[in-house]
This record gives structure tokens, C-alpha cells and sequence, in this order.
């Protein structure tokens, strides 16, 4: 038990508590044919244990904090990218809801903890969304009656744990939620299709502006700042031509992830918090399938969502995709084995 608090602390001291460290990207992507693409980078100093976990129907989940837990069950199954074993990253549902967390410096504020409101821990976040909604509208909706406070992780440093939320589904619709003094900020619109980090994201779209193709006159930044892979990412995935089919679509996601991703190299003294992007994921929400791709490895491998069994009752399962990676190549939807129960915030590795 000392050890897995222990690994959960240091994992979190470095997750969050500096600026840039988990400097992620995610862009969703309406294709000219009506499909629907979302990529994602993960950006890190170290290898996280990423694996995909499908979740079925009808688990009964406790909020993970420690004074009144917020319960439910899940009321559509799903496929998710864990992380350390502790907590969901990202994922999708057999609906085509998407969800993302990503890293917000600055303004990011849950509000004080109240014991009398029932709470989830943040990193149930989006698993909290893929288990309950089948829209980015319904999700959206609901919001507006919060059964639940998010309960954040202060490190004896300080420094709390702070994550904003996107969404997508396969309609296209988008949202980005942000938790701003105490109160949830939500900006859904199928405009908001990029988001990255700091700062707030009314601030990332007023900077957006300056831009050509965007309203502005400057030329497209090519810095690893979290403003600048915003413009980038939204001018790229704008631009986009139409695929001939599916997976020439999630080739053309990658082609912009991949473009405002942070290659290896010697860390810059002047930001040594920045890292390097660990993997990259881009999921076909209209098509069902679930494309990985680690930084360490030249392979891609992807889960066919449309084969998967969420039924009630049937077992978790698991692939740890990052550590065998160099195993796998393709179609990766057979080598998923029946797992343990996940729990979240208990790192088990």
C-alpha cells in the first residue's frame, strides 16, 4: 500500500505540476465524406505504461476520493488508453462519444472540496463521460446538473492536479470543459476543434484570430508552446483534402499530430519542462477503429471497435500496447486478454 502511494505521488508531482509537462494536443476532424477522425498526442518525460482497456456495459463504479463517493454504472461500454494503471487518459464509447484529458496551467480551479456534494476523482474523469453519454450534447446537457465535484490530488509541493476536458462524437459536435474559479466553462460548438493547454480557452481562440486563414495577417508559428500548436494544428486539419476511404482519413490525422508533436531530442535549457510526445492516437468515430502509435516504436496498430463485445457481464480486457509494442504490428484486436477489474488511482505495475 506504501508503494502504491508512493508510485501514485511521484507520477502525479511530475504529471502536473509543471508547466508544459504534459503538453498534449488534440484535434478533431470532420472529413469532406462525413467521417469523423479525433487525434491526439501524449507528451511526457517517460514511457506510461499505456495500455487499452475495454470496459463493458454495467460496471458499478465508486467515486475514487475520500469523503463521499459519487457512484454509478456504466451505462455504455468502451475503449480506452489507461495510463500507469491508475486512470483513463482518453478513450471512446460503443456510441462514438470521444473524451481527452489534457493538461491546464494557470486559471484551472476544481473549487474547494465540499464534503456534503458527492465527488470523483480526476483521474475517473472521462471515463465518468464515456460511461454515462452518447452525445458531446447529452454530455454537454448535463453538465448543467452536475451530480458530482471533481476532487483533485494537492502534492505535498502544492501543486494540485489540473486537466481540462474535450469531447467529440461522431456527428462532428465538439466541446471543450474547463473547471475556471470553482465553476465548469463550456465551450461546444463544432468550431472548437483543436485544443491544446494554457492558456484559458477563450484566450487560445482570441490568438487563433491573428493568424492568416483566421482573420489575422501572421505567418504560422512553429514553436512548441501550447498557443502555437494550436494555430498549427487548426490551420493543418482545415486543410485537409478528402480521403478516399477510412484509413487514408486516419493517415491524414496522423499527418497533422504528427506535424505539431515534440521529436526527441537534447532538452532546451531555457524550457527543460517541455517534452517529448510519447504517442500519438487517432480514432475513427464513424468507421470504429482505434489507431495507436508510440514514438519509441515505427509501427502502427489499431483496435477494430466494431468487433468488440461490451455486453454486460463480459470481463474487462487488456492490452499493454506500449510495453509489447514492438510485437505488434496491425490489427491488434484479438491480442486483447481478459484483465483484472481496473481501479482507478492504484498503480499496480
Amino acid at each position: 500500500m506504501r508503494r502504491s502511494i508512493l508510485a501514485l505521488t511521484v507520477f502525479l508531482f511530475g504529471l502536473f505540476s509543471a508547466p508544459f509537462a504534459l503538453a498534449c494536443t488534440r484535434v478533431i476532424w470532420v472529413a469532406p465524406d462525413g467521417q469523423v477522425y479525433v487525434g491526439r498526442t501524449q507528451d511526457w518525460t517517460e514511457k506510461a505504461s499505456s495500455s487499452f482497456r475495454v470496459y463493458p456495459r454495467g460496471i458499478e463504479r465508486t467515486g475514487a476520493v475520500a469523503e463521499n463517493p459519487h457512484k454509478w454504472t456504466s451505462k455504455y461500454g468502451s475503449l480506452v488508453v489507461t495510463g500507469y494503471d491508475m486512470g483513463t487518459h482518453e478513450g471512446v464509447n460503443e456510441k462514438g462519444l470521444s473524451a481527452q484529458v489534457l493538461y491546464l496551467a494557470g486559471d484551472c480551479d476544481y473549487g474547494e472540496r465540499d464534503p456534503k456534494a458527492e465527488g470523483i476523482g480526476v483521474m475517473q474523469w472521462a471515463q465518468y463521460f464515456l460511461d454515462n453519454y452518447a452525445t458531446v450534447a447529452e454530455a454537454v446537457e448535463a453538465m448543467n446538473s452536475v451530480p458530482y465535484q471533481i476532487e483533485t490530488l494537492v502534492l505535498p509541493n502544492g501543486f494540485p492536479t489540473l486537466v481540462h476536458m474535450s469531447l467529440g462524437d461522431k456527428s462532428g459536435d465538439s466541446a471543450v470543459i474547463e473547471y475556471i474559479a470553482g465553476k465548469a466553462k463550456v465551450y461546444h460548438d463544432q468550431r472548437f476543434t483543436v485544443m491544446t493547454n494554457e492558456p484559458t480557452y477563450d484566450k487560445q481562440i482570441e490568438n487563433l484570430k491573428q493568424y492568416r486563414t483566421f482573420g489575422g495577417d501572421k505567418p504560422l508559428p512553429g514553436e512548441r508552446t501550447p498557443t502555437d500548436r494550436f494555430v498549427r494544428a487548426a490551420y493543418y486539419a482545415e486543410n485537409l483534402p478528402k480521403p478516399t476511404n477510412r484509413a487514408e482519413g486516419a493517415a491524414y490525422m496522423f499527418s497533422v499530430i504528427r506535424n505539431i508533436s515534440v521529436p526527441f531530442g537534447k532538452p532546451d535549457p531555457k524550457k527543460p519542462n517541455v517534452s517529448s510526445t510519447i504517442f500519438r492516437t487517432v480514432q475513427d468515430l464513424t468507421g470504429g477503429r482505434y489507431y495507436f502509435e508510440s514514438t519509441y516504436a515505427p509501427n502502427v496498430v489499431w483496435v477494430d471497435i466494431t468487433k468488440l463485445n461490451f455486453s454486460q457481464g463480459q470481463p474487462e480486457m487488456e492490452l499493454k500496447v506500449e510495453k509489447e509494442i514492438f510485437k505488434l504490428n496491425g490489427d491488434v484486436t484479438d491480442k486483447l486478454e481478459k484483465a483484472n477489474p481496473f481501479v482507478f488511482g492504484k498503480n499496480k505495475s
